[in-house]
């Protein structure tokens, strides 16, 4: 005969573990939607010559890139549109230091047309430890970028350069966020 002691505990251990399973996965895509930021020890040193009040975008792609780039350049060129009193500069990070600055500039050309941006290459070894730990494709292997893939994140550093916002995407409703963050700064 089963002891229904040991029932009862098997049973209670079994939905505390699946009600915790079931509230980390909630809270996981809770929190992978959202806006977070983080600190940028580098940031004020590195935009030091933009002026002030500006926001800086920086999207992190591959030179060459036909999938996802495009995509979220465009997604940049919307919202300096619809909110052209926001003072922005727009960033490409290169992702792929072996990239020939002939390259980086001829794709790039394309997108100036209606988005004045500029390619950004990490300078430092920090630099690169940093926006890899942000999600951002630093290809080690000629294999990797074959694939063409890598994240789809934004960043956006603040006027003040101290922090740097990661955003997953940038839609109408990240727009309105941003927005309204923007408009609650004071500088």
């Amino acid at each position: 005969m089963v002891n229904p002691k040991i029932i009862f505990r098997n049973f209670s251990i079994l939905f505390l573990m699946s009600g915790l399973l079931i509230s980390l996965s909630f809270g996981i895509s809770y929190y992978s939607g959202k806006t977070r930021y983080v600190d940028c020890p580098f940031c004020l040193e590195k935009f030091s010559k933009e002026p002030n009040g500006t926001w800086i975008w920086i999207y992190p792609g591959l030179v060459g890139c036909g999938k996802k780039c495009p995509l979220a350049l465009e997604a940049l060129r919307r919202f300096q549109e619809r909110f052209p009193e926001v003072k922005s500069s727009f960033y490409f990070l290169v992702t792929d230091p072996s990239e020939s600055e002939e390259d980086i500039q001829s794709y790039l050309a394309y997108y100036r047309k209606s988005l004045s941006i500029q390619a950004l290459k990490p300078e430092s070894e920090e630099e690169i430890r940093f926006y890899r730990k942000l999600g951002a494709y630093l290809p080690v292997h000629p294999s990797l970028k074959s694939r063409d893939e890598h994240g789809t994140q934004f960043f956006l550093v603040p006027p003040n350069r101290k922090s740097m916002y990661l955003l997953p995407k940038l839609g109408e409703k990240e727009w309105i966020e941003i927005r309204n963050e923007i408009d609650s700064i004071t500088y």
